[in-house]
Protein backbone atom coordinates (compact mmCIF):
# COMPACT_ATOMS: atom_id res chain seq x y z
CA UNK A 1 0.00 0.00 0.00
CA UNK A 2 2.97 2.76 0.81
CA UNK A 3 4.63 1.26 -2.04
CA UNK A 4 1.31 2.36 -3.99
CA UNK A 5 0.75 5.78 -2.68
CA UNK A 6 4.69 6.90 -2.87
CA UNK A 7 4.03 5.63 -6.77
CA UNK A 8 0.81 7.38 -6.94
CA UNK A 9 2.22 10.56 -5.37
CA UNK A 10 5.42 10.59 -8.22
CA UNK A 11 3.01 10.06 -10.89
CA UNK A 12 1.39 13.22 -10.00
CA UNK A 13 4.08 15.13 -9.76
CA UNK A 14 5.88 13.96 -13.20
CA UNK A 15 2.15 15.02 -14.33
CA UNK A 16 2.53 18.68 -13.17
CA UNK A 17 6.44 18.93 -14.03
CA UNK A 18 5.46 18.02 -17.66
CA UNK A 19 2.58 20.51 -18.01
CA UNK A 20 4.54 23.27 -17.08
CA UNK A 21 7.41 22.26 -19.45
CA UNK A 22 4.89 21.83 -21.95
CA UNK A 23 3.51 25.36 -21.30
CA UNK A 24 7.30 26.77 -21.36
CA UNK A 25 8.60 24.77 -24.53
CA UNK A 26 5.43 24.84 -26.83
CA UNK A 27 3.55 27.92 -26.16
CA UNK A 28 2.00 29.83 -29.02
CA UNK A 29 4.78 32.06 -30.69
CA UNK A 30 3.87 35.26 -33.00
CA UNK A 31 7.27 33.69 -35.04
CA UNK A 32 4.50 30.83 -35.76
CA UNK A 33 0.74 32.39 -36.11
CA UNK A 34 -0.04 33.12 -39.32
CA UNK A 35 -0.69 36.89 -40.92
CA UNK A 36 -3.57 37.69 -42.92
CA UNK A 37 -6.83 39.58 -42.72
CA UNK A 38 -8.74 36.50 -44.39
CA UNK A 39 -12.24 35.90 -46.17
CA UNK A 40 -15.29 35.42 -43.80
CA UNK A 41 -15.67 31.59 -43.97
CA UNK A 42 -19.26 32.52 -42.69
CA UNK A 43 -22.19 32.57 -45.03
CA UNK A 44 -24.39 35.31 -43.00
CA UNK A 45 -21.85 38.07 -42.49
CA UNK A 46 -20.27 39.88 -45.61
CA UNK A 47 -17.08 41.34 -44.13
CA UNK A 48 -13.34 39.64 -43.67
CA UNK A 49 -12.00 37.84 -40.40
CA UNK A 50 -9.35 39.88 -39.11
CA UNK A 51 -5.89 38.04 -37.89
CA UNK A 52 -2.97 39.56 -36.90
CA UNK A 53 0.58 38.33 -36.05
CA UNK A 54 -0.78 37.36 -32.81
CA UNK A 55 -4.05 35.58 -33.63
CA UNK A 56 -4.28 32.02 -32.52
CA UNK A 57 -8.16 31.26 -33.29
CA UNK A 58 -10.88 32.35 -33.70
CA UNK A 59 -14.92 31.61 -32.56
CA UNK A 60 -18.11 33.50 -33.98
CA UNK A 61 -20.31 34.22 -31.03
CA UNK A 62 -23.19 36.10 -32.96
CA UNK A 63 -23.13 37.98 -36.54
CA UNK A 64 -25.55 39.47 -38.62
CA UNK A 65 -24.80 40.44 -42.56
CA UNK A 66 -22.98 43.50 -41.43
CA UNK A 67 -21.30 42.69 -37.95
CA UNK A 68 -20.17 39.76 -35.89
CA UNK A 69 -19.03 39.26 -32.23
CA UNK A 70 -16.30 36.95 -32.15
CA UNK A 71 -13.77 35.92 -29.19
CA UNK A 72 -10.00 35.46 -30.11
CA UNK A 73 -7.52 33.91 -28.94
CA UNK A 74 -4.56 35.95 -28.27
CA UNK A 75 -0.74 35.63 -27.82
CA UNK A 76 0.81 38.38 -26.06
CA UNK A 77 3.02 40.81 -27.41
CA UNK A 78 6.18 39.77 -25.69
CA UNK A 79 4.63 35.59 -26.49
CA UNK A 80 4.59 34.69 -22.65
CA UNK A 81 1.21 34.40 -22.23
CA UNK A 82 -2.18 33.36 -24.30
CA UNK A 83 -5.36 35.63 -23.97
CA UNK A 84 -8.46 33.38 -24.18
CA UNK A 85 -11.37 35.81 -24.04
CA UNK A 86 -10.47 38.41 -26.16
CA UNK A 87 -13.64 39.98 -27.08
CA UNK A 88 -13.53 41.34 -31.05
CA UNK A 89 -16.25 42.84 -33.41
CA UNK A 90 -16.19 42.51 -36.46
CA UNK A 91 -18.16 45.54 -39.23
CA UNK A 92 -18.47 45.89 -42.93
CA UNK A 93 -15.72 48.74 -43.52
CA UNK A 94 -18.32 51.98 -44.26
CA UNK A 95 -17.49 55.64 -45.25
CA UNK A 96 -18.29 59.13 -44.01
CA UNK A 97 -18.39 62.06 -46.06
CA UNK A 98 -18.60 65.78 -45.31
CA UNK A 99 -20.16 67.72 -48.25
CA UNK A 100 -20.05 71.25 -48.54
CA UNK A 101 -22.37 72.79 -51.56
CA UNK A 102 -20.90 75.30 -53.80
CA UNK A 103 -22.42 77.84 -51.61
CA UNK A 104 -19.95 77.71 -48.63
CA UNK A 105 -22.64 75.93 -46.76
CA UNK A 106 -22.22 71.94 -44.70
CA UNK A 107 -24.55 69.46 -45.12
CA UNK A 108 -25.68 68.32 -42.53
CA UNK A 109 -28.27 65.42 -40.98
CA UNK A 110 -30.48 66.16 -38.18
CA UNK A 111 -31.88 62.67 -36.62
CA UNK A 112 -31.94 60.22 -33.68
CA UNK A 113 -30.05 57.02 -33.34
CA UNK A 114 -30.97 54.04 -31.28
CA UNK A 115 -27.57 54.15 -29.20
CA UNK A 116 -27.10 57.90 -28.48
CA UNK A 117 -29.49 59.61 -25.93
CA UNK A 118 -31.50 62.81 -27.70
CA UNK A 119 -30.99 64.18 -31.54
CA UNK A 120 -27.68 64.44 -32.58
CA UNK A 121 -25.86 65.73 -36.46
CA UNK A 122 -23.97 63.72 -38.20
CA UNK A 123 -22.27 63.47 -42.07
CA UNK A 124 -23.15 61.22 -44.76
CA UNK A 125 -22.01 57.60 -44.34
CA UNK A 126 -22.90 54.30 -45.15
CA UNK A 127 -21.33 50.79 -46.34
CA UNK A 128 -18.67 49.98 -48.54
CA UNK A 129 -19.95 47.11 -50.61
CA UNK A 130 -17.97 43.48 -51.74
CA UNK A 131 -15.62 44.41 -54.31
CA UNK A 132 -15.96 48.46 -53.96
CA UNK A 133 -13.41 51.29 -53.71
CA UNK A 134 -14.57 53.34 -50.52
CA UNK A 135 -14.32 55.96 -53.11
CA UNK A 136 -17.07 55.01 -55.32
CA UNK A 137 -19.06 53.97 -52.13
CA UNK A 138 -18.56 57.47 -50.69
CA UNK A 139 -20.60 58.86 -53.79
CA UNK A 140 -23.31 56.41 -53.97
CA UNK A 141 -23.79 57.39 -50.51
CA UNK A 142 -23.77 60.91 -50.69
CA UNK A 143 -25.97 60.60 -54.26
CA UNK A 144 -28.56 58.17 -51.81
CA UNK A 145 -28.72 60.18 -49.57
CA UNK A 146 -28.63 64.16 -50.65
CA UNK A 147 -28.98 63.41 -54.31
CA UNK A 148 -25.76 65.47 -54.67
CA UNK A 149 -22.58 64.58 -56.28
CA UNK A 150 -19.45 66.34 -57.99
CA UNK A 151 -19.01 68.87 -60.59
CA UNK A 152 -17.54 66.14 -62.42
CA UNK A 153 -20.31 63.69 -62.04
CA UNK A 154 -22.51 66.57 -63.27
CA UNK A 155 -20.61 67.01 -66.08
CA UNK A 156 -20.57 63.15 -67.00
CA UNK A 157 -24.46 63.42 -66.36
CA UNK A 158 -24.97 66.68 -69.07
CA UNK A 159 -22.49 64.60 -71.21
CA UNK A 160 -24.16 61.50 -71.52
CA UNK A 161 -27.88 62.46 -71.64
CA UNK A 162 -28.33 66.17 -71.92
CA UNK A 163 -30.54 65.92 -74.90
CA UNK A 164 -32.60 63.92 -72.52
CA UNK A 165 -36.22 65.92 -72.42
CA UNK A 166 -37.61 67.37 -69.03
CA UNK A 167 -39.53 64.81 -67.99
CA UNK A 168 -36.78 62.46 -68.00
CA UNK A 169 -34.64 64.57 -65.81
CA UNK A 170 -37.36 65.49 -63.64
CA UNK A 171 -37.84 61.60 -62.29
CA UNK A 172 -35.89 61.02 -59.42
CA UNK A 173 -36.02 57.40 -59.76
CA UNK A 174 -34.44 56.99 -63.53
CA UNK A 175 -31.80 59.89 -63.01
CA UNK A 176 -30.67 58.52 -59.73
CA UNK A 177 -30.48 55.06 -61.89
CA UNK A 178 -28.78 56.81 -64.55
CA UNK A 179 -25.68 58.74 -62.22
CA UNK A 180 -25.68 55.60 -60.45
CA UNK A 181 -24.62 53.77 -64.00
CA UNK A 182 -22.06 56.56 -64.91
CA UNK A 183 -20.82 56.40 -60.70
CA UNK A 184 -20.33 52.47 -61.36
CA UNK A 185 -18.89 52.95 -65.01
CA UNK A 186 -16.13 54.95 -63.98
CA UNK A 187 -15.62 52.95 -60.57
CA UNK A 188 -11.95 52.30 -59.71
CA UNK A 189 -10.81 48.81 -58.37
CA UNK A 190 -10.06 48.21 -54.92
CA UNK A 191 -6.61 48.56 -53.81
CA UNK A 192 -4.80 46.94 -50.86
CA UNK A 193 -1.75 47.71 -48.72
CA UNK A 194 0.70 45.58 -47.77
CA UNK A 195 -1.66 44.02 -44.37
CA UNK A 196 -4.19 42.98 -47.57
CA UNK A 197 -6.52 46.40 -46.04
CA UNK A 198 -8.48 48.02 -48.85
CA UNK A 199 -6.95 51.70 -49.48
CA UNK A 200 -8.90 54.41 -49.87
CA UNK A 201 -6.93 57.17 -51.75
CA UNK A 202 -8.59 58.87 -54.89
CA UNK A 203 -5.89 59.31 -58.07
CA UNK A 204 -5.07 62.89 -58.13
CA UNK A 205 -6.51 64.08 -61.73
CA UNK A 206 -10.13 62.21 -61.03
CA UNK A 207 -11.74 65.11 -59.39
CA UNK A 208 -10.12 67.70 -57.54
CA UNK A 209 -13.15 68.52 -55.71
CA UNK A 210 -13.06 64.86 -53.56
CA UNK A 211 -10.51 64.87 -50.59
CA UNK A 212 -9.43 61.59 -49.19
CA UNK A 213 -9.52 62.47 -45.43
CA UNK A 214 -7.84 59.01 -44.10
CA UNK A 215 -8.68 55.65 -43.07
CA UNK A 216 -9.05 54.73 -39.36
CA UNK A 217 -9.54 51.78 -37.06
CA UNK A 218 -13.20 52.21 -34.79
CA UNK A 219 -11.71 50.43 -31.97
CA UNK A 220 -7.75 50.01 -31.87
CA UNK A 221 -8.01 46.57 -29.60
CA UNK A 222 -11.76 45.35 -30.26
CA UNK A 223 -12.32 46.38 -34.18
CA UNK A 224 -15.53 47.76 -34.89
CA UNK A 225 -14.38 47.79 -39.12
CA UNK A 226 -12.11 50.10 -40.90
CA UNK A 227 -13.87 53.68 -41.64
CA UNK A 228 -13.08 55.95 -44.85
CA UNK A 229 -13.89 59.52 -44.49
CA UNK A 230 -13.93 62.34 -47.18
CA UNK A 231 -14.91 65.60 -48.04
CA UNK A 232 -16.69 66.51 -51.12
CA UNK A 233 -16.22 70.24 -51.48
CA UNK A 234 -18.44 72.14 -54.47
CA UNK A 235 -21.08 70.01 -54.42
CA UNK A 236 -24.00 70.82 -56.83
CA UNK A 237 -27.19 68.40 -57.46
CA UNK A 238 -27.55 65.72 -59.36
CA UNK A 239 -31.08 64.63 -59.09
CA UNK A 240 -34.42 66.83 -58.64
CA UNK A 241 -33.99 68.73 -55.16
CA UNK A 242 -30.71 67.31 -54.34
CA UNK A 243 -29.24 68.89 -50.83
CA UNK A 244 -32.48 70.34 -50.39
CA UNK A 245 -35.35 69.26 -47.33
CA UNK A 246 -37.38 68.45 -50.53
CA UNK A 247 -35.08 65.44 -51.37
CA UNK A 248 -36.70 62.08 -50.72
CA UNK A 249 -33.09 60.10 -49.76
CA UNK A 250 -32.54 56.23 -49.81
CA UNK A 251 -31.42 53.84 -47.92
CA UNK A 252 -32.12 54.72 -44.14
CA UNK A 253 -35.07 53.33 -42.15
CA UNK A 254 -34.40 56.38 -39.41
CA UNK A 255 -36.07 59.90 -39.91
CA UNK A 256 -33.69 62.72 -40.68
CA UNK A 257 -33.84 66.46 -41.71
CA UNK A 258 -31.29 68.10 -43.67
CA UNK A 259 -29.89 71.12 -42.14
CA UNK A 260 -27.40 73.74 -44.27
CA UNK A 261 -24.49 74.78 -41.61
CA UNK A 262 -21.98 77.68 -41.98
CA UNK A 263 -18.33 76.86 -41.02
CA UNK A 264 -18.99 78.55 -37.93
CA UNK A 265 -22.11 76.77 -36.60
CA UNK A 266 -19.77 73.71 -37.67
CA UNK A 267 -17.44 74.81 -35.61
CA UNK A 268 -19.83 75.12 -32.53
CA UNK A 269 -21.32 72.15 -33.06
CA UNK A 270 -18.01 70.21 -32.94
CA UNK A 271 -17.21 72.84 -29.81
CA UNK A 272 -20.38 71.56 -28.57
CA UNK A 273 -19.88 67.93 -28.92
CA UNK A 274 -23.29 68.11 -30.99
CA UNK A 275 -21.40 65.20 -33.32
CA UNK A 276 -22.26 62.74 -30.86
CA UNK A 277 -20.32 59.86 -32.79
CA UNK A 278 -16.45 60.05 -32.77
CA UNK A 279 -16.38 59.28 -36.71
CA UNK A 280 -18.56 61.82 -37.09
CA UNK A 281 -17.00 63.97 -35.39
CA UNK A 282 -13.41 63.19 -36.65
CA UNK A 283 -14.56 63.82 -40.01
CA UNK A 284 -16.06 67.14 -39.64
CA UNK A 285 -12.93 68.28 -38.17
CA UNK A 286 -10.44 67.00 -40.23
CA UNK A 287 -12.42 68.21 -43.11
CA UNK A 288 -12.25 71.60 -41.31
CA UNK A 289 -8.65 71.10 -41.03
CA UNK A 290 -8.28 71.07 -44.62
CA UNK A 291 -10.51 73.83 -45.51
CA UNK A 292 -8.79 75.78 -43.15
CA UNK A 293 -5.43 75.00 -44.75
Amino acid sequence: MLYFRLNANYLAAAFVALYFLSRFFFKPSINTVKTHNAPSSSTIYKGTTWWSDRTVAVRTVAETSFARCDIHTVVSEDGQKVFNDWIFLEEVNAVNIVVQTAEGKFVVFKQYKYAVPGETFSPVGGFVDDGEHPWTSAKREVLEELGLGSSATLERVNTNFGNRDDRFRNDPKRMRNVVIDIIQHDAIQPTFDEFDIPEGHIPTSDDPDWVFLGRYRTAVNRGGGFTYLYLLKNAVPLLPNGGSELYAGTGDDEQQSIMHLSVHEVFDFLSQAKFQEVKWTATFALSLLHINN
